[in-house]
């Protein structure tokens, strides 16, 4: 049943995502709560690796399916931001909202490069400085805004699905 709740949250922040936050957009740069989603999963001592592991290819296979982008580079950079940010939270495991922040600054700058890579070896002729500036910076901002506001709801999420001891 705690599975399900969870794969419900993600299934809702999907449709969030593809229904009002692809409509916010910075020049070409938009929110990818679904990656923040996953990182703050990771991040929650409460929830196990492979609930974890779970939920990070259940959100990568939704996404792959659902948008424009190849699928498996929407499923490998999902698995790499949750086992960082599974390594993080065994290393740093009492600054998680700064470990989010790093996380999030740095996966969603590799899925964007990734991208791009494949891309030009589909022959578009993408400039790094314009996808620098058009694609990577404006996505960093909006995603650095949503990450606080995210990690917080993912949070209460885990709080009421999957309680810790002190809070029974």
């Amino acid at each position: 049943m705690k599975r399900i709740i969870i794969f419900l949250f993600i299934f809702v922040t999907i449709m969030v995502q593809m229904a009002i936050f692809s409509q916010f957009t910075i020049q070409s740069g938009k929110a990818d709560l679904i990656l923040l989603v996953v990182i703050a999963l990771g991040l929650q001592p409460e929830i196990s690796k492979l609930d974890n592991v779970i939920f990070s290819l259940f959100a990568g296979v939704l996404i792959g399916f659902i948008s424009a982008e190849p699928f498996w580079i929407v499923v490998i950079v999902y698995m790499f931001a949750l086992f960082f940010s599974l390594f993080l939270r065994e290393r740093l495991p009492q600054i998680p909202i700064l470990t989010m922040f790093f996380c999030s600054i740095v996966f969603m700058t590799l899925h964007i490069l990734i991208q791009a890579v494949y891309y030009q070896f589909l022959g578009l002729r993408i400039d790094f400085q314009t996808s620098f500036q058009n694609l990577i910076l404006p996505s960093l901002m909006i995603n650095i805004i949503a990450t606080l506001p995210i990690f917080l709801v993912v949070s209460e999420v885990r709080r009421i699905v999957f309680p810790s001891l002190e809070e029974l």
